[in-house]
């Protein structure tokens, strides 16, 4: 096989995002819903009986002018890693990449959990002195991160694209045999998110749309609470040089261990079907759906996103990130755009796909 020549061109996905959304809230509901229920007892002791002010809402705009680095886990956060520990400004990154942006001499300000899965802790997140690194998280994910985690929190509550449009999509599905089941799982989906997670959980007092991966979250978060402009680094949305993504370091047995680089072979090392962006880079329709919900991010609250990444994202004003970290993210007012620019460009994205 020739990497990076797929069957779908111009990053155009072979299902609507409503029939993506739909595969998402089936395969994380239970999950969602049992974690919300696990966490309940911790989290309303820390926020009612502690008084701890760990809601994003008492963050709105607090930060109001002040760069932020946004960290994905693509191969171009590489050469970003030795420069890291002279940035004097903020990061936000994922769980997958903390103990590497640690190593590399700059303890993340902020980690986001938004994945509910069980082995978070275990595998990325134990072990370290997180002392001085806030938690940005939500309800629904796993126990395990609630109840280990023992410094600063940021909780919201997390929203849903809970209406189900395509139904040919849930005639496929085992779990759903009829439009009664359906209606029935349409009506649960939507309740949880729109009623019930906001009534258990209105001390938390705010709410961020679910927009697909990491990365998209900590925009909004970051946005939220002021922070602009925000630098976009490993954020790839692809395997350039058919590189899976950036190898990371972690901590094991008191000494520091780097991972090998993975080098995609064939479909099986990603699981998924090959795609290729409109600028010619190897990805998925995974990640090409992570892009569209970046951009419709970008249109619902307009933040300024400067890319230092080397992925599929050519929509997005370029900056060096090696200048970026010399300047501590000042000087780059002539990249930024205005509202109408910023919905513009947005839309003419998605409206090609």
């Amino acid at each position: 096989i020739l990497l990076g020549t797929g069957d779908v061109m111009a990053e155009k996905l072979k299902q609507t995002q409503d029939a993506r959304n739909s595969s998402v809230l089936i395969s994380w509901f239970k999950r969602w819903v049992w974690a919300s229920y696990a966490n309940y007892d911790i989290i309303e002791k820390e926020m009612l009986r502690d008084k701890k002010p760990f809601s994003l809402l008492k963050y709105q705009k607090k930060y109001i002018g002040k760069p932020a680095l946004i960290l994905g886990a693509g191969i171009s956060l590489e050469k970003a890693l030795p420069l890291l520990k002279e940035w004097k400004g903020v990061i936000f990154t994922s769980e997958s990449m903390a103990s590497t942006v640690l190593y590399s001499g700059h303890k993340p300000e902020y980690i986001c959990v938004f994945d509910g899965d069980d082995s978070i802790w275990k595998l990325f997140l134990k072990g370290y002195n997180w002392k001085g690194t806030t938690l940005i998280t939500h309800p629904s994910v796993s126990p395990h991160v609630i109840r280990n985690w023992k410094w600063n929190k940021i909780y919201y509550t997390m929203m849903h694209v809970a209406h189900l449009h395509d139904e040919n999509l849930w005639a496929k599905q085992e779990t759903l045999k009829s439009k009664e089941a359906l209606a029935k799982f349409q009506l649960l989906g939507s309740d949880f998110f729109e009623n019930i997670m906001p009534t258990v959980y209105g001390f938390i007092g705010t709410a961020i749309l679910n927009a697909g991966c990491v990365v998209n979250n900590a925009i909004e978060t970051a946005h939220f609470m002021g922070y602009d402009p925000l630098f976009l680094i490993g954020v790839d949305f692809g395997h350039k040089d058919n590189i899976v993504r950036c190898p990371g370091w972690k901590r094991e047995k008191n000494r520091w261990v780097h991972e090998e680089k993975k080098i995609i072979k064939s479909e099986k090392d990603l699981g998924r079907e090959f795609m290729t962006s409109e600028n010619g880079i190897l990805t998925t329709e995974e990640q090409i759906e992570y892009k569209i919900a970046l951009m419709s991010v970008y249109k619902l609250d307009r933040p300024q996103l400067i890319d230092c990444s080397d992925g599929i994202i050519i929509e997005l004003p370029k900056a060096n990130i090696e200048e970026v970290i010399k300047n501590n993210g000042k000087g780059f007012e002539e990249k930024y755009r205005t509202d109408q620019e910023i919905v513009r460009i947005a839309d003419a994205y998605l409206h090609s796909r």
